[in-house]
């Protein structure tokens, strides 16, 4: 499994995760409205990447996540 950053940007400010997944394109099949990162943007300090909760793709998820799933 590879950690991957994610984010939906809703308009006003967005909404981060760490997801663990095969692959980029497994998360953006099953969420293709949340941008995948393979890095931390640099305006992302290395305390607020600390603080983000990270995820199994195959696991729960975050109530905001799964509203955005493809089912």
């Amino acid at each position: 499994m590879n950690s991957f950053l994610v984010t939906y940007d809703y308009g006003s400010a967005g909404l981060w995760a760490i997801i663990n997944a095969p692959d980029k394109a497994s998360i953006a099949k099953r969420f293709p409205k949340v941008e995948v990162l393979e890095d931390k943007p640099n305006n992302m300090t290395a305390v607020e990447y600390g603080k983000l909760i990270t995820y199994d793709l195959g696991g729960p998820l975050p109530q905001w996540l799964a509203e955005l799933e493809v089912k």
